[in-house]
């Protein structure tokens, strides 16, 4: 089976982030006994998993990029410190290139849709500490995940069970109610309109798809506007539940 483009290009910036991550802690910890063998081993055992997903998307696609092959020193632990990072920035490099190839394989997404889904994402995992069911999390990054296949359908419907299930942990028979006890409440301010229009539109623009009328398919801005509302709906949740 090929793998998923879309999640090849996940498992590498996740990869890169956390080069960025250990580099820092080495330059921190300098001075210390602390030993970031592990991090590291952990870190190219996961690049490599990488690369075998990526050389079998080119295999199939047909592009001339061409990863490094990466391999960790026998005894990295005796490594200096200027070596680990030198490692660690090989990672970084080869990253960039696979995220590069992907990108432009993977969706059709603008760099705007693209910067809004991975600024949704960084919010959802704030979000995620402080909410009481990590299936919130799972539907929404589902969701995401969805949108970036180009399925709006998909995400909008996974996107619209997250908002109404969610508006159902807010007091209120009716959204305006529910808005109203939010007020009460000083979790969303009197003066704030935009938001009080923001869950009502929501709410309503949920309940069409979720009813699964067959007429109705979203356009990618309502797919993602659902999105965003269903995130912003949960940090309301979020702060009820914890009243």
């Amino acid at each position: 089976m090929e793998p998923d483009i879309a999640g090849v290009l996940r498992q590498f910036e996740s990869i890169k982030k956390h080069a960025k991550l250990i580099r820092q802690s080495i330059i921190r910890d300098i001075y210390s006994q602390h030993d970031h063998e592990e991090e590291v081993v952990s870190l190219v055992e996961g690049f490599k998993d990488a690369k075998t997903h990526f050389d079998m998307i080119k295999y199939k696609q047909k592009f001339d990029t061409y990863l490094r092959t990466i391999n960790i020193p026998e005894r990295i632990r005796r490594l200096q410190t200027d070596k680990q990072k030198a490692l660690l920035r090989e990672i970084d490099i080869e990253c960039d290139k696979a995220i590069g190839v992907l990108e432009s394989i993977a969706t059709p997404l603008s760099k705007d849709e693209l910067d809004k889904l991975s600024s949704l994402r960084e919010e959802l995992e704030k979000l995620s500490e402080v909410l009481p069911d990590i299936n919130y999390g799972r539907n929404l990054e589902e969701a995401i995940d969805e949108y970036e296949k180009g399925d709006f359908l998909a995400s909008a419907l996974i996107s619209s069970r997250v908002i109404i299930y969610a508006l159902g942990q807010i007091p209120g028979k009716s959204d305006e109610e529910k808005v109203n006890f939010l007020r009460e409440k000083g979790i969303i301010e009197k003066g704030r309109k935009d938001v009080h229009e923001s869950i009502i539109k929501a709410g309503r623009l949920a309940r069409n798809f979720f009813s699964h009328d067959i007429k109705v398919f979203p356009r990618p801005s309502e797919a993602l506007s659902l999105l965003g509302d269903a995130i912003g709906i949960l940090g309301f949740v979020s702060k009820v539940l914890k009243k």
